[in-house]
């Protein structure tokens, strides 16, 4: 059972896991901040945003070195002396990715229209203590006791298409875009409770399962040691046909005065509803495994099979059923201030909820003007993790610009140190 059960957690670990980050705001008039927040004044008459792209990975839980150690070959095992000091009852790993294809914006009259493509993915698995415990230690170290090692799951993969206008009255900029949304992929946890027990006087195992798990093309599963997750990564699967949704992004932003702006958004209001192959695993009950008879596994040995006994141990029913997924909505606050001609510091205050947790973080920016560049450093604070230092920079060739910025530039250095890593890349055109 504990092999099975390290699979099942790599399994879940190892899958390719949006969020907004201060960069955005840093790109002030540009046409990317409104990725942040649409009532964020759009500069020039003409922009044109190509090829921006935002990956982050990261978790409000240990990180790999807090959670493992090396053998003498050098090899990594999860060590059981850093579990209790380092692990909540509940961990999150999330993953997003966003890659915006094409953005543009025409200013008519006094009022901005925006519209634009995008690839959106997100995840977030939120996983007990105990899950990593049986995996570490087996069953042995908790005879006599339930141990919860159900894991929520919740990823989405879609393409959007939004069209959105923005528009100034006075110091008051207000912008929405409307989106429509086609689905690519999803898992979602609706229900998440196996309470896995060893019995303390004849060592029985016992599964008590209240799971129920739904997918649209990503996830088939089988038995235990059979489950197949197909993520294909950017995709125009089901563009303009299945898996259909509509979301929204609104925002304001106020210019107190020359140098000094807030600014507020709701992003992502909206939900996809599944339609394409969409499947419902449940596993409901008490399942009890006793072993095998001795006898019977001396006469006929070749047909008894401890491994597939425990395999079909857990009862699983799926049914096809369309379902609805609600989209990881964020709120932002903002400020941002001028000082002097060069210098420009901002900050930014996110609450994010997903299907089966929430996070917020604060990030803080100060950004440089020198010649053609803009240079800046920033820090983001989340849960457990205060070591988000980091940078920002942008060239700035004529009506051309190209921009890179990392949340944790020590993630970079050392990764199994840090608890998250991001980039977020991109290049625009303003006449």
């Amino acid at each position: 059972m504990r092999a099975y059960l390290l699979v099942s957690l790599f399994l879940i670990i190892s899958i390719k896991a949006s969020t907004q980050d201060i960069s955005l705001l840093n790109l002030h008039g540009q046409l990317p901040s409104t990725y942040l927040n649409p009532g964020l004044k759009v500069d020039k008459k003409f922009n044109l945003s190509l090829a921006g792209v935002n990956f982050l990975l990261g978790t409000d839980g240990p990180s790999i070195n807090q959670l493992t150690s090396k053998n003498s070959e050098g090899k990594r095992f999860i060590d059981v002396k850093k579990l209790d000091q380092n692990l909540d009852s509940y961990q999150n790993i999330f993953f997003n990715n966003d890659i915006h294809t094409i953005d543009v914006s025409l200013k008519i009259g006094s009022t901005i229209v925006m519209a634009g493509h995008a690839f959106r993915s997100t995840a977030n698995v939120r996983y007990p203590k105990g899950l990593i415990n049986i995996a570490a230690q087996g069953n042995a170290a908790f005879i006599g006791q339930t141990i919860e090692v159900a894991p929520f799951i919740d990823i989405n993969a879609y393409n959007e298409i939004y069209l959105g206008v923005q528009k100034s009255f006075g110091n008051l900029t207000i912008g929405a875009k409307g989106k429509l949304l086609y689905g690519v992929a999803n898992v979602q946890t609706d229900k998440a409770s196996i309470g896995f027990g060893t019995d303390d006087e004849i060592y029985q195992l016992s599964l008590q399962t209240d799971y129920e798990l739904r997918s649209s093309g990503l996830l088939r599963y089988n038995n235990l040691d059979s489950i197949t997750v197909d993520y294909a990564g950017f995709s125009f699967d089901n563009l303009f046909y299945n898996n259909q949704g509509f979301a929204f992004d609104i925002g304001a932003s106020y210019t107190i005065n020359e140098k000094f702006t807030l600014s507020a958004s709701m992003l992502d209001i909206g939900k996809i509803n599944w339609d394409f192959f969409p499947r419902k695993y449940t596993s409901k009950g008490n399942f009890t495994f006793e072993g095998v008879d001795v006898l019977d596994l001396l006469v006929d040995s070749t047909s008894i099979s401890i491994q597939d006994t425990l395999i079909d141990l857990l009862k699983v029913t799926e049914q096809i059923e369309n379902y609805s997924t609600t989209l990881s909505g964020t709120y932002t606050l903002g400020a941002s201030y001028l000082w002097g001609e060069n210098w420009r510091f901002n900050g930014l205050l996110v609450y994010q909820k997903t299907n089966n947790s929430s996070r917020n973080f604060l990030s803080l920016s100060a950004v440089r003007k020198i010649s053609i560049f803009d240079l800046g450093v920033q820090y983001t604070l989340t849960k457990n993790n205060y070591a988000g230092l980091g940078i920002f920079g942008r060239i700035k060739l004529g009506p051309i610009s190209a921009f890179a910025s990392t949340d944790n530039i020590i993630g970079a250095i050392k990764p199994f140190d840090s608890r998250s890593a991001s980039v977020r890349i991109g290049a625009t055109l303003q006449i």
